[in-house]
């Protein structure tokens, strides 16, 4: 009597894709065969599953759809360096056993690893291509120094913040300890300044790269940030393993530009359960659709023993006004990666935020129906026209 556990997600793993395990047992020819499938989540049971076998001796339990349901993730501008971003990553297991005879009774069981899954899902390319070390900030990871940073920005492309703007970074790590460093640089790439971080280990991190954000939590100035062109921020696990534990060194170029129009800029969910963040420079335009709410009523009114027709009385009267606001925002010219990462990211992205102000954020829709990724040599000069509607619509008082 034996259950042999034959596959198992990666540590960590996006719950948005299958989440699956694969086992067998050598005892399936017995009479009222199955297995039980306990899913844990978190250290507690959280269903049972009977599951028969599948394919001979083997069968599968996919557990995504339970495991997403835990996970959410929320914009965080609580002020701090690094959130430890608990709301979007978990941890799992299963317990499967074997049922048979007659009448049936549990015989034996195996107990899988602990996984971690988060709030993450890919396209189907990148998720049969996925590899959580290509991302875990760990001194026990060999792809270490140059993990990358949850984000599919194309990295060749110079990523840009204003001096009062947000942007966050986010990253994986299974390592018992890490810090973050900031590294500001002139435009001839010498050093102004440079602050090392040691934060407490959370599977899941959220940076806040914000130059408002550094500067209070920090040794680096305001006067540091007006002097340089870009900063750099790395990550690295400093746990016990032997490699260097280091992510790649993420730059972020400071816009200083003196823009024309007023700037929009958008925070969204992506893929990795993260956010990513763009500015739209050129002129934006914003726009109301009102709908009114009528009723007809009876021509005249008493007056004394008279009934007369009055101009003023009305017969078509309006009861109450409903107004939702639309926006329509522009891009500067852009590289055809920059659009192709930004209407891919932006468009299927559930969750879209307006930096309406600095540190003030209004949720919107982006009503966009679908995207095209534009080529330069087809296209010409690429830019992005992004429409998006208001949250939160405008009822008039009643009439």
């Amino acid at each position: 009597m034996a259950i042999t556990i034959q596959q198992q997600p990666q540590l960590f793993s996006t719950a948005g894709n299958p989440i699956v395990w694969t086992f067998e047992s050598d005892q399936t020819a017995q009479p009222n065969f199955c297995y039980i499938v306990e899913l844990y989540v978190f250290g507690t049971l959280y269903s049972t599953h009977q599951v028969f076998p599948q394919f001979g001796i083997l069968s599968r339990f996919n557990a995504s759809e339970a495991l997403k349901s835990f996970l959410s993730s929320p914009l965080i501008v609580n002020g701090s360096l690094t959130t430890d971003y608990n709301t979007a990553i978990t941890n799992a297991w299963i317990v499967v056993s074997e049922k048979y005879g007659t009448p049936p009774a549990i015989g034996a069981s195996a107990t899988t690893a602990t996984m971690k899954p988060f709030n993450a899902a890919l396209r189907h390319p990148d998720f049969i291509n996925w590899n959580y070390n290509d991302y875990n900030v760990d001194s026990n990871n060999p792809l270490t120094p140059g993990v990358l940073f949850l984000t599919s920005w194309p990295r060749s492309r110079k990523y840009f913040c204003g001096l009062n703007e947000n942007i966050f970074l986010g990253f994986i790590s299974n390592d018992t300890s890490f810090n973050v460093r900031f590294r500001l640089k002139d435009a001839a790439g010498g050093t102004i300044a440079n602050v090392l971080t040691a934060l407490t280990l959370n599977d899941l991190t959220v940076i806040d790269c914000s130059p408002a954000t550094i500067i209070a939590n920090t040794s680096i100035t305001a006067l540091d940030f007006a002097a340089a062109a870009y900063y750099e921020v790395i990550a690295r696990g400093t746990g016990p393993g032997i490699n260097n534990g280091s992510s790649e060194t993420f730059q972020i170029y400071i816009d200083n530009e003196c823009h024309r129009y007023p700037t929009r800029r958008l925070h969204w969910l992506n893929k990795f359960g993260v956010w990513d963040s763009f500015t739209f420079t050129l002129v934006s335009t914003e726009s109301t659709k009102v709908a009114s709410s009528t009723y007809e009523r009876e021509s005249g009114i008493w007056s004394g023993t008279n009934y007369i027709y009055p101009l003023y009385q009305g017969e078509m009267t309006t009861y109450s006004k409903r107004a939702e606001d639309t926006m329509v925002l522009n891009s500067d010219w852009i590289y055809e990666d920059v659009q192709q990462w930004l209407v891919r990211e932006l468009y299927e992205s559930p969750n879209v935020y307006l930096e309406a102000s600095t540190g003030a954020f209004e949720p919107v829709n982006i009503t966009n129906q679908g995207y095209d990724l534009k080529q330069s040599r087809k296209d010409g000069l690429i830019m992005e026209t992004v429409e998006i509607k208001k949250t939160y619509s405008y009822n008039s008082q009643l009439n």
